[in-house]
């Protein structure tokens, strides 16, 4: 034990220690007169008492402490996972399913007789436990090896199980996850590999959005396996209101067992609102599924775009970043010019960006009042050649003062209390990450009716000087983005993640309040999207506005969803800080119209809309087992491939597998000696034993 006690400070110290209750005992009992003859010994053992005593006081004071090495032991764990998706279903019979189940669940038993068995299953999602169905429409197992990688990756894995056809619709390929696992991968064979005759939509290609009077592309591609010789007839037809349209049709002869073919249509949008289009395939004889001979898709047709314009001062980079950024967005269409050749009809546009306007070179007064005349609403982008004196009395939304020869950089940070939209989360922490813009140096004041969405951060500190901020006056909308090189920002997020969409959320949002139409309504709702996945939950929010226009959430509101096949659902909405939500889970196929109702101040309110919900049916496409991309898997990992009537035999192998072992632990710990009372009652014990025996025979 005493070679695992150790000193805060240095060993020699010890000697000191020594000395001091040497001296301190030899100064009271050196030829000490206070002790009879008789009892010419004591004073030795007295001063020994008060050496030890004094001893391990001064002892102490060193501040030592005892370091223990404990143990501890990790018992090996056995991870299963389970393919839920209904491919699995589709190519096993009822009877193979129930052996298999039953395999699996000796499987579970035989295992957790001597380890620690965790279950889980897989498709859409990653899910814990057991679950019976087959109903997953979806199958990504990279995510359940990337999930067992996130949650597992510390602790003392024997082996995991992987039990799929290894038929995999999103994600990435499995065979290529990196896992850093030592535990090998074992998998079990679901399935058949044998390649039915079948006929088949592989795929559908489509504008996601069109506009009103235009024409569209649609692109159908159709496989066929062991159909050699078969014909069939392609059509297409739109669905709108409950009514089937056929509107195009070709026929097709299959002439190889490996066949593929892409189908190209020119289709008029010639109705507005989400389209439903329906492609079929005329069935062939024999085939293994007829589901996917018939697959829906869907058109959101608008009925206008809206045009920007983008004045300029002069050249800039941001300017190819608004026009890029903007049009991701199919509902805008940008054009730019320069304040040197202005845009004669400016009525033609919903929206004009003003970048680095008004200027010393072009004030653009006339401009500005056909603007405002006009109530055409103007973002102004604030750089170094912009002209402060005439840009404050230009707009309202904020005054700047200071001098654009002198630019500060910085960055953008939410600013809480806005309501006029929400950005994600991811957002507000990457504008923090973002490289810094180019700001004018000087004071920023807001109009008092001034609505701040983003402040700037100037190094390390956040400052109440607003980057991002919109304004109304006189039915006249003017925004004002007082930095400039957003165009740095649209880099760095490509270099980073490869895409640019936070900053096409923080743009489009930006476009659409500015140029947003007033809704005085005081009841409104909304869905998230148009179209949604039939494994996506439809979420719904509501607003109610008092006579002021404030935001309340103190009524009922409720919420009537129609299938338009006379199936009508009701719900409530949910009080969620000032407004309301919804969340009706996943729907079937098809398309809804919704009607949502409250009653304030004794009348009735209504807002309605739709949406469509889309048949993904992605499990019925392939049903060809992947066996050997399973196999790959397993000999990557160190792993052997096993089939269901191998599953015993796979608990055998794990059971009697030499590479699964505890693993030990160790680790120090250190305890003051400080708090081991004992040594403490030891001290004043010695302390008062001396104390008492020099009264008792002494002569004090």
């Amino acid at each position: 034990m005493l070679k695992n006690i150790q000193l805060s400070y240095p060993t020699y110290f010890l000697i000191f220690c020594i000395i001091a209750a040497l001296l301190y005992a030899i100064s009271l009992y050196w030829r000490s007169s206070h002790f009879k003859e008789s009892k010419a010994r004591l004073p030795f053992g007295l001063a020994i008492l008060r050496f030890l005593s004094v001893g391990l006081i001064a002892f102490l004071l060193l501040m030592p402490f005892l370091k223990h090495l404990i143990e501890s032991q990790q018992e090996p764990i056995i991870l299963i996972a389970e393919d839920r998706s209904q491919s699995i279903t589709a190519i096993m019979d009822e009877s193979s399913l129930i052996d298999y189940k039953s395999e699996m669940n000796g499987l579970v038993q035989s295992l957790a007789e001597k380890y620690e068995v965790k279950r889980f299953n897989f498709g859409e999602e990653v899910r814990t436990g057991v679950l019976d169905s087959f109903n997953d429409q979806s199958t990504n197992i990279s995510s359940q090896i990337e999930y067992f990688e996130n949650q597992f990756a510390d602790q003392n894995i024997g082996a995991i199980i992987l039990a799929t056809d290894g038929i995999f619709n999103e994600g990435s390929s499995p065979a290529y996850v990196n896992s850093k696992f030592k535990a090998p991968i074992h998998t079990i064979a679901l399935g058949d590999t044998t390649i039915k005759r079948d006929l088949l939509i592989k795929n559908i290609l489509n504008n996601r959005v069109a506009y009103f009077g235009d024409v569209f592309n649609m692109q159908v591609d159709v496989q066929a396996f062991n159909s050699t010789g078969s014909s069939s007839k392609i059509t297409v037809s739109k669905i709108v209101g409950g009514s089937e349209t056929q509107i195009k049709s070709e026929n097709f002869n299959i002439g190889s067992n490996n066949y593929f073919k892409t189908f190209e249509f020119q289709l008029d949008a010639s109705d507005v609102g989400n389209v439903k289009y329906r492609i079929r395939l005329a069935p062939i004889s024999d085939e293994l599924s007829r589901s996917n001979n018939v697959r829906d898709t869907y058109v959101e047709v608008l009925d206008a775009r809206q045009k920007i314009l983008v004045l300029a001062n002069a050249p800039h980079p941001d300017l190819a970043t608004l026009k890029k950024t903007i049009e991701r967005n199919k509902n805008y269409e940008v054009e730019i010019a320069m304040a040197s050749k202005p845009t004669a009809n400016l009525a033609q546009f919903d929206l004009v960006i003003l970048h680095n306007l008004p200027s010393k070179k072009h004030d653009i007064n006339v401009i500005g009042s056909t603007l405002k005349s006009r109530k055409i609403p103007t973002i102004f982008f604030v750089g170094n050649q912009v002209d402060l004196s005439a840009f404050n009395a230009i707009q309202e939304t904020m005054q700047i003062t200071g001098n654009v020869s002198s630019m500060n950089e910085v960055q953008a940070f939410w600013k809480s209390g806005f309501n006029g939209y929400n950005i994600e989360d991811r957002l507000k922490s990457a504008l923090l990450k973002f490289p810094p813009l180019d700001a004018p140096f000087g004071e920023y004041a807001p109009d008092a009716r001034t609505e701040i969405v983003l402040n700037q951060k100037i190094g390390k500190v956040e400052t109440n000087y607003p980057l991002l901020a919109y304004h109304e006056s006189n039915n006249w909308k003017s925004t004002v983005f007082a930095a400039e090189g957003i165009w740095k920002w649209r880099l760095f997020e490509f270099q980073q993640y490869q895409n640019d969409d936070k900053l096409f959320e923080l743009i489009n949002k930006m476009i659409q309040y500015s140029s947003k139409k007033d809704d005085k309504r005081k009841f409104r709702s909304f869905v998230s999207k148009n179209v949604f996945k039939e494994n996506e939950e439809v979420l719904f929010d509501a607003q109610l506005y008092n006579d002021n226009y404030e935001l309340i959430n103190d009524s009922d509101v409720f919420l009537k969803l129609g299938d338009g096949q006379s199936n009508n659902y009701d719900y409530t909405f949910s009080p969620t800080n000032n407004y309301y939500t919804l969340n009706v889970g996943v729907l079937s196929e098809g398309s809804y119209n919704y009607t949502a109702t409250t009653n304030y101040n004794g009348a009735e309110l209504k807002s309605s809309g739709s949406f469509a919900v889309q048949s993904i049916q992605k499990e019925q496409y392939d049903l060809t087992a992947r066996h050997s991309l399973l196999n790959s898997l397993s000999d990557k990992y160190g792993g052997e491939l096993y089939y269901p009537n191998e599953i015993s035999k796979l608990s055998s192998d794990i059971l009697e597998a030499d590479s699964i072992k505890p693993i030990i632990y160790q680790r120090n710990k250190t305890e003051s000696l400080l708090n081991m009372k004992w040594l403490f009652f030891i001290a004043a014990f010695g302390l008062l034993l001396e104390w008492f025996l020099r009264r008792f025979f002494g002569s004090y």
